[in-house]
């Protein structure tokens, strides 16, 4: 039954308390917005005596007043922190307020009671009801307010003149007139201004109406995520239409204008109105390097809900137009993208230039498998161009594919891999084999209910050589087996594992002039591993904390074997650490079996918060006794280890406190008094995303577990990326090479984020490796330009990822970003 009050209930509300009403913002927000009859005639002269008695209503009259957008639903950061800190909405500040939405009703529009109010009601003869002063129309989740409503109750259509608002969910439009259907969603508004909470939109309309139920469409309009009272940018358009159910928008004789000057025209133009994947044209990137401007224009293409990609047309003023193309793909069982570059005519190279790069990863129950391949045409190719694309630029590019099973107690492999080597300096000898293919069968069974337990690590390779002038052998069959058994005796305080294992080796060769093509290798390994876990309970300042204390000891028995006429195929020499003192082989691959007999002795203690179980402090230290040289090496012309004690390892990581923290790694050589190496920093870490990095290395190339090739180190690296306030953020980096009173890379960028765009500029000079022989590095320079509109998208490029490489904990900090629009 339709309610029809007067404006008695006006009088009323004043009755109830001056302090009651005026002192809530909402209400008079209300008042405001939807009774704008309100406030004339004889009501001016009841609110001009109760502000003669109340200072509190001059107060929020003046508020009102300072806020000429609250009609809009929009309030200010002042009324923001005016707010109990109970009712305060969360606010980073980007923004100089926010949109607050008005509590409505709920349930369905069309099943809702119709709830009217009015200062006059007439029935005409044709069933119309003239509702007239005041009106204000409820319907569930839908609110009305006019000067004159006129509702049919057959049809429900209902027609409103003068001071019109309409509230539904998420949306607010104002206007002088509109056509609706009660038992529809259907609007028909002349002469608005709108808003879209969700979407922080609002602009103007000649008209608003909506041919679909979730479409919505603007004739003559402007359309802008800024502030009501910021004109930074905005779409001046014949027609945009907005597709809730899709999350699109489309715009027809659109002009794109900053700061209220024509920029761009676009006769059709699309663009994403939530976080949904859209196709469409990305943001533009902008750069200068050594190929000059650079200039990219993505277009961004949704396939399908679990395919997309990007097509990214770039121009670089010294070399020509490339086309970068980006294929991503997810299914139940895989995921994966897939990039393609390619340049016609380079006009400094004189060739054209390509690049291939795909990774994959595949889950079939218990079956897994990957890709990982890249390949350029040239090996300049990331010397001179750079890439918006997901691929790494190393000396060798991967080209690998694996698949993989994984039983209880036994797992299997199967990989082929090869490389692209782009570093022209490196020998034919020294490029890597292909395996063609590798197959891994590994197993582990328990004997009976004991904690023994027997298993065998077995492995077949095909090595090829991509080159056949080479003194070494062009191909080979490899063959290892590795038969074991291991005692797992563990406990909560403790572990002791000894282990027995047999490594055999079966080598067929292809190689000119070589005699004998069969090689063989039998070597017993023997080894000991036991620990201790021990802890205490501390408390400091009333603070309950738990210390640890882990002992272990390590024992490695392997006898020498000769092994200098045994090929190497995929082995190298390991990086010595805290982890090599318990690793049962100082090599990586299956080349070399180092022989060993010594012991390692290690010593970790922890701090480990009692109340939220974080670790706070831990120390690491070791060190290896020698009981006999280690003759077998990786060349026969590295000379035999004779040192009786490893270096002496410490490493440690410090909590300092809830932002900064500190990390160390030294290895000093206590019978040469000869610091090795060290690797020290303290990081930065606050709730603001501030991120801060100080690094120094240190690496001695006279140190005993140095590579004989290796140089002397000596780096300090600064990064950081700093918030200054909500809006202005700086980011840089200083690395200074010591030893050649050098920088080897700096960047100093400044970003700027209002509550509508955001804009980077990022400077970075560094050396690079050379294209002349003679020269090993040469100094290289790139200005990268970032613009985005926010509520139209937006394109990092090689912003995003230069920053991600040159400053550590950056792309966390970016993933902890508030959202577009503050809040």
């Amino acid at each position: 039954m339709t309610q029809i009050q007067g404006s008695c209930i006006i009088t009323s509300v004043f009755k109830q308390g001056q302090a009651l009403f005026f002192n809530n913002w909402t209400v008079l927000n209300k008042l405001m917005t939807r009774n704008k009859g309100l406030f004339t005639g004889v009501n001016i002269t009841l609110i001009s005596l109760l502000c003669f008695f109340s200072p509190d209503i001059v107060w929020a009259e003046q508020q009102v007043a300072e806020n000429p957008y609250r009609h809009l639903d929009w309030i200010s950061p002042a009324e923001v922190a005016a707010l109990p800190a109970s009712e305060r909405p969360q606010h980073s500040g980007i923004c100089e307020g926010l949109y607050v939405v008005p509590q409505l009703g709920d349930g369905l529009i069309k099943d809702a009671e119709i709830k009217a109010s009015a200062d006059h009601f007439d029935t005409l003869p044709d069933g119309t009801n003239v509702l007239r002063g005041n009106v204000e129309v409820k319907q569930g989740p839908r609110e009305l307010y006019s000067d004159e409503v006129r509702l049919n109750r057959e049809t429900r259509a209902t027609s409103l003149q003068g001071n019109v608002v309409i509230r539904q969910p998420g949306m607010l439009i104002l206007g002088d007139s509109a056509e609706i259907n009660l038992n529809e969603k259907a609007v028909d508004v002349k002469n608005t201004e709108y808003v879209i909470h969700e979407i922080h939109v609002h602009g103007t309309a000649a008209r608003i109406y909506n041919p679909e139920e979730k479409v919505l469409v603007l004739d003559r309009s402007t359309y802008t995520t800024c502030e009501p009272n910021d004109k930074a940018w905005a779409i001046a358009a014949k027609e945009i239409k907005l597709n809730q159910e899709s999350g699109w928008g489309s715009v027809t004789g659109a002009t794109l204008e900053i700061g209220g000057v024509p920029v761009i025209y676009l006769p059709w133009w699309t663009f994403p109105i939530d976080d949904r994947r859209q196709s469409g044209f990305l943001f533009p990137y902008v750069g200068s390097g050594d190929s000059g401007l650079d200039l990219s224009l993505p277009y961004y293409v949704n396939i399908a809900p679990n395919m997309d990609a990007t097509l990214t047309p770039r121009y670089l003023a010294n070399r020509g137009e490339m086309l970068e193309t980006e294929f991503r793909y997810l299914t139940p069982h895989t995921e994966g993208q897939v990039g393609l570059g390619y340049l016609a005519n380079d006009k400094i190279y004189q060739d054209s230039r390509s690049l291939v790069n795909w990774q994959h990863k595949g889950l079939y129950g218990d079956w897994t498998n990957s890709v990982d391949y890249t390949r350029v045409g040239d090996s300049d190719h990331f010397l001179d161009l750079d890439t918006t694309l997901d691929a790494t630029s190393n000396t060798h590019l991967a080209q690998r594919a694996d698949f993989n099973r994984y039983g209880e107690n036994w797992n299997f492999k199967l990989m082929v891999q090869q490389f692209q080597t782009i570093d022209d300096i490196i020998a034919d000898e020294d490029l890597p084999y292909r395996m063609l293919p590798q197959i891994q069968a590994n197993s582990r069974y328990p004997v009976a209910n004991t904690p023994l337990s027997t298993g065998v690590e077995t492995e077949y390779t095909y090595f090829d050589h991509p080159e056949d002038l080479i003194s070494q052998p062009t191909s080979a069959n490899r063959v290892k087996l590795n038969p074991y058994l291991q005692l797992n005796l563990r406990n909560s305080w403790g572990f002791l594992i000894p282990r027995l294992s047999y490594n055999l080796r079966y080598y067929s060769l292809n190689q000119t002039g070589l005699d004998d093509d069969e090689k063989n290798l039998e070597i017993p390994v023997t080894s000991i591993d036991s620990g201790l876990f021990l802890d205490r309970q501390l408390e400091f300042s009333g603070k309950g904390y738990v210390q640890t204390l882990e002992p272990r000891l390590f024992y490695l028995y392997v006898p020498m074997q000769e092994q200098n006429d045994l090929p190497i195929f995929d082995t190298a020499k390991t990086s010595f650490g805290f982890e090599q003192l318990f690793r049962a082989n100082r090599f990586t691959g299956n080349d070399r079996i180092g022989d060993a007999n010594q012991l390692s002795l290690g010593l970790t203690t922890r701090l480990i918060d009692s109340d939220g179980g974080q670790e706070l402090f831990n120390v690491s230290l070791g060190q290896i006794l020698y009981f006999r040289d280690r003759e077998v090496q990786l060349n026969e012309s590295d000379p035999i280890e004779t040192t009786t004690l490893s270096p002496f390892v410490a490493r440690v990581n410090w909590l300092i406190n809830s932002v900064w923290s500190w990390r160390s790694e030294t290895q000093w050589d206590s019978q040469e008094n000869n610091l090795d190496s060290i690797i020290t920093g303290f990081d930065y870490r606050d709730e603001q995303r501030n991120v801060v990095n100080l690094t120094y290395n240190y690496y001695d190339n006279g140190a005993v577990t140095a590579d004989p090739a290796s140089e002397e180190i000596k780096q300090t690296d600064v990064s950081f990326a700093w918030s200054l306030n909500p809006r202005w953020s700086i980011v840089g980096r200083w690395g200074f090479d010591l030893n050649q009173s050098r920088s080897f890379d700096n960047i100093v960028g400044v970003e700027y984020e209002s509550c509508c765009w955001r804009i980077r500029l990022v400077n970075r000079r560094f050396l690079k490796e050379s294209n002349d022989e003679e020269t090993l590095v040469e100094p290289s320079q790139t200005i990268m330009l970032n613009f985005e509109l926010k509520g139209l998208g937006g394109f990092g490029g090689s912003v995003d990822s230069a920053l991600d490489e040159s400053i550590p904990g950056y792309r966390q900090r970016e993933e902890l970003r508030p959202p577009p629009f503050g809040y």
